[in-house]
């Protein structure tokens, strides 16, 4: 019997403050590709950790909005066998902890979620939508949860 082949993930970090493993990040998307539920592209998948500034200027860049947001997600392209970048900001995270009354890994991991089902089509623009991709963030969480996989991310403030 072979093995499943996970595709790769590839994590860019920005913040020197912000710690994590990466190893429970590439099983948390792993865990959410193997469930099959929700269906990205194949290829590399791409994770990177903007700080505020970067944030809001990719934001500004690509969505016309410089404020700071919470995760942008960005279509790979299977000619370069890209699933597709998911861009978070854990300084949006760590504000939306309080406003939320969650812990910081599982704002961040809401936000990873968030980002794979953008890559697999769920959207968030209408209402019917919102209702869809809410339904997914808590099944993905769930699923996570039970196994316990929501990976620890620590910050300096």
């Amino acid at each position: 019997m072979r093995q499943k082949k996970h595709r790769v993930i590839e994590i860019n970090n920005m913040l020197k403050s912000l710690k994590f493993s990466e190893q429970e990040i590439c099983r948390l998307f792993h865990t959410l590709d193997d469930f099959g539920r929700y269906r990205i592209a194949d290829g590399t998948l791409s994770v990177c950790f903007l700080d505020s500034g970067n944030m809001c200027a990719v934001h500004a860049r690509f969505l016309s909005d410089n404020t700071l947001t919470d995760v942008i997600t960005f279509p790979g392209n299977q000619d370069f066998g890209l699933a597709g970048e998911i861009c978070v900001s854990p300084d949006y995270a760590y504000g939306a902890t309080k406003r939320y009354n969650t812990s910081f890994s599982e704002e961040l991991t809401l936000y990873l979620i968030h980002g794979y089902l953008h890559l697999s089509g769920l959207n968030d623009i209408h209402e019917q939508d919102i209702v869809k991709m809410r339904q997914g963030e808590q099944e993905c969480m769930d699923l996570l949860k039970s196994l316990s996989l929501v990976p620890t991310f620590t910050m300096q403030q």
